[in-house]
């Protein structure tokens, strides 16, 4: 729409700039996580914060050369974070991937290249690209810093040749692994008749009469038809009699049953991989059928609903006639589990048990209970064999409403349930971090997924508005999740949920621990509403602030549910959603506070806040104490050079003081603000903030160390102690009197 509707191509429309800011507009919220979340729960009253967002545009030239240079292509395989790990580096099959740019000119004059390969080894070897615009985290954590950038996996190893098709061509076939036999008179008893995989055989004669196939075209055919089907050739010019015995002197032929001789020769006229490929897989076996009659479709459900010895691949169809043959290799990709075909057109009753309401449906019945749907985007064998792999071990299961409430409200064990859509791609992209999630907290929590487009009632009845809405229901209490769509942050939520970190406070609790605290204690409360769209953000900041000070038993994180505490928070004048305040360490002053007054509100922001009002073992340095307290003294020193508008330096602000309490007895800790005492910061070659520097001391009474002294390049507390804990002098450090 960018490119059409654009006002530089429609130049005859005085509404051209205004439809297209609509559109651009549109664009901007729709591909920002947070915008889109502001969106749903707000509508435009929502974005006024962010009006100007979408309101620049550019030529029509750039949308063209911006967007996926392979998002159409039928041949290339376009790959995100959504389905990298599952796709290529969780299958062990062999892939060719292109990372790239759409601003980088060099990819785009590859493509056309790129896309030959892919024709040219379709079905040898997947072919995949990586917009490196659109999923920059993802090559990142491939180490990709240059565009294109081709690689070859599993083995991760980058191709650094020629980038011709035959060159890239020649150098993937190399890589393949399948190979044919080289099939010669002594060996063909041994290897035909008595081989033990029981496959078929695809032989190819080479003589004079007619062609046969090239060394690349069998290397092909035996990636195509892995474990479905022996290649081999024979030369009748070194196995005359051979040729002779089986009748041939020329030309390709398919053996279906067991024996290789004249009677069973299925001869193949094609001498192209992808023809042959397609005439022999007509010949093999279908996947098994589902459902011939009445009584073994009811058997069948029972078995795989209610005894699950085994996991179950079903391939849900409504009509099982004219299906694709690339499914035929399913068994053989898929050997330790079984594949079977269902026609929902016959057994409709069964299928509307399944929810099954839509084709092709690829429902996998876990042997250890619950069923997962597949919803990639792509119907391809190594694809679907890619997600049984993923997830016939996973404990994730769909959910319909009969599960509800019964198992999810009123287990004895919490669900954490993901509502969403297949059409949504955030709720595709948060998908496979909530399987990982499922895989790494296997601690008494159930996962489970709802589909809403195939269970709307549900949905609905659970006021479910917008996708994706995920709930961990702890013994019937729901706790929306709000944070980050990443594994790592749907653990923390689960952790936090089941064993709060935050103390919930009602009337009672607030008059006895908050009003009437203790001299020497902090309580940090936050007054929130859980419809409240700047609460739920600062929700998982919160927590972790209260981990952050889980340790100091002086200081407490509170909260305050303002839906079911309106007294409270009226009494305490709250008139507005989130309101932080901290009750400070001091005399007993009934309801003495500070209010929190900073648009940043994450955890670090928030600690750096709370240490403005603690003791501190930081000591601020002047350039008198600088020159004789660090310069000339014995003792050893580790110094923050900072800046009063510098947030990195504030945020580290918490890291430096625990950094002075876990030195005390070892080395000083001082500051030095940089606004205020520049000639300190001009001395010590200070040039950027924060700096943490260390000074080790003199050794006798008359000398003067350098005013520059060690730089150390962390800011993480545990580094730095642990650096001035190696290079502090023996003879400096400060003796226990026992």
């Amino acid at each position: 729409m960018a490119i059409s509707k654009h006002p530089d191509k429609n130049t005859d429309d005085p509404k051209a700039h205004d439809n297209f800011i609509k559109i651009n507009r549109a664009y901007e919220v729709l591909k920002d996580e947070d915008l889109r979340k502001k969106y749903d729960q707000f509508g435009e009253e929502g974005l006024k914060d962010d009006f100007q967002r979408g309101r620049q545009y550019e030529s029509w030239q750039w949308y063209q050369q911006n967007f996926g240079i392979y998002d159409d292509d039928p041949e290339v395989i376009t790959l995100s974070r959504a389905d990298f790990e599952q796709s290529v580096e969780g299958s062990g099959e062999a892939w060719f991937i292109n990372f790239y740019s759409p601003h980088c000119s060099h990819c785009h004059e590859l493509a056309p290249t790129w896309r030959e390969v892919a024709r040219e080894l379709e079905g040898v070897i997947r072919i995949g690209a990586v917009n490196c615009e659109d999923d920059y985290q993802l090559c990142r954590v491939q180490r990709v810093h240059s565009y294109p950038s081709l690689y070859f996996y599993p083995e991760r190893e980058k191709y650094q040749g020629q980038r011709t098709t035959s060159i890239l061509v020649e150098e993937a076939l190399r890589r393949v692994k399948a190979d044919y036999f080289r099939i010669q008179a002594k060996n063909f008893q041994s290897m035909v008749t008595n081989i033990e995989n029981g496959l078929p055989w695809l032989l190819t004669f080479c003589g004079d009469e007619g062609d046969c196939l090239e060394k690349k075209t069998l290397v092909k055919i035996s990636a195509m038809l892995a474990d479905l089907v022996n290649v081999g050739k024979i030369s009748c010019h070194a196995n005359e009699q051979l040729c002779v015995k089986l009748g041939q002197t020329h030309g390709t032929f398919y053996y279906g049953n067991e024996k290789v001789d004249k009677e069973s020769a299925m001869e193949i006229d094609s001498l192209y991989a992808k023809d042959i490929a397609r005439t022999v897989l007509q010949q093999l076996p279908d996947v098994e059928l589902i459902g011939q009659d009445n009584l073994e479709v009811k058997v069948f459900i029972k078995q795989i609903l209610n005894s699950r010895v085994q996991t179950w691949l079903i391939h849900f169809v409504d009509q099982a006639d004219n299906q694709d043959l690339e499914l035929r290799k399913l068994p053989a990709l898929l050997k330790r589990y079984r594949v079977g075909r269902a026609d929902c057109s016959t057994i409709r009753w069964a299928c509307q048990k399944l929810h099954i309401n839509k084709f092709p449906t690829f429902m996998l019945f876990k042997a250890k209970g619950g069923t997962e749907l597949y919803y990639g985007g792509r119907i391809t064998a190594h694809d679907i064999a890619a997600f049984v792999r993923d997830s016939a071990e996973t404990p994730m299961e769909n959910l319909s409403p009969e599960d509800f409430p019964e198992r999810v409200m009123n287990g004895k064990d919490p669900w954490f349930v993901d509502f969403f859509a297949p059409w949504c791609p955030p709720c595709m992209r948060l998908l496979p971090e909530f399987k990982k999630a499922s895989k790494v907290y296997r601690s008494k929590v159930n996962f489970g997924t709802v589909d809403c487009t195939v269970h709307q009632g549900l949905c609905n009845t659970y006021n479910i508005r917008s996708y994706p809405t995920t709930i961990l229901y702890n013994q019937s209490i729901p706790h929306q999740y709000h944070g980050q769509h990443s594994v790592n942050h749907l653990v923390e939520f689960i952790e936090d949920t089941i064993k709060p970190p935050v103390i919930s406070l009602d009337q009672q609790l607030f008059e006895r621990d908050v009003l009437h605290k203790q001299h020497d204690h902090i309580w940090l409360v936050d007054f929130f509403a859980p419809w409240c769209g700047p609460c739920q953000q600062l929700s998982p900041e919160w927590r972790r602030l209260a981990k952050m000070f889980a340790e100091k038993n002086n200081i407490h994180v509170a909260q305050v549910n303002c839906d079911q505490h309106r007294d409270l928070c009226r009494s305490q004048s709250v008139t507005s959603y989130p309101t932080i305040r901290m009750y400070p360490i001091g005399p007993a002053r009934v309801g003495h506070h500070h209010d929190h007054k900073g648009w940043n509100r994450d955890a670090s922001s928030l600690s750096a806040w709370v240490y403005n009002f603690l003791p501190s073992k930081v000591v601020t340095l002047t350039r008198e104490s600088f020159r004789k307290a660090v310069l000339q003294s014995r003792e050893p020193w580790v110094i923050d050079f900072y800046a009063s508008w510098c947030g990195h330096c504030q945020v580290f602000k918490p890291q430096f003081e625990q950094v002075a309490e876990q030195l005390d007895g070892i080395a000083k800790a001082g500051k030095v603000d940089c606004e205020s005492e520049g000639d300190i910061c001009h001395l010590a070659g200070i040039n950027s903030y924060p700096t943490v520097r260390f000074y080790k001391g003199v050794m006798g009474p008359n000398e003067h160390q350098s005013s520059y002294g060690w730089t150390i390049d962390s800011q993480s507390a545990d580094y730095i102690v642990k650096y001035v804990k190696n290079n502090v002098p023996k003879t400096n450090k400060v003796k226990d009197e026992l």
